[in-house]
């Protein structure tokens, strides 16, 4: 009988609730005290998880978005356009678009 109640699932679902109901207050509070604790650490992985999800997502645009500008630098650099231009359309330093004509010049 015992094994028959063990394959059906409300029938399991039902003994451990009765289980957990004929507990001591103090064992019932002790329960759902470490099933919070359990449940608040599960929550706090998922915000990490979503958090550090997000935060990858935003500087893989932001360094798409650099190489962009880096490699439009580059064209206007061979088309031997003026820094100043360069750095006004790429919103680059100067000292970048400095480094990316040493590469030209390699």
């Amino acid at each position: 009988m015992e094994e028959l109640a063990m394959n059906d699932k409300r029938i399991k679902d039902a003994l451990t609730i009765w289980q957990e109901l004929s507990q001591s207050p103090e064992e019932y509070y002790a329960y759902e005290s470490r099933l919070k604790y359990i449940l608040d650490e599960e929550a706090k992985l998922e915000d990490a998880k979503y958090f550090a999800e997000k935060e990858g997502v935003a500087k893989g645009i932001e360094q798409g978005e650099k190489k962009k500008q880096q490699e439009i630098a580059l064209k206007m650099l061979q088309k031997n356009m003026d820094l100043e231009s360069i750095a006004e359309f790429t919103e680059l330093t100067f000292d970048e678009i400095n480094k990316l004509k040493e590469q030209l010049d390699e």
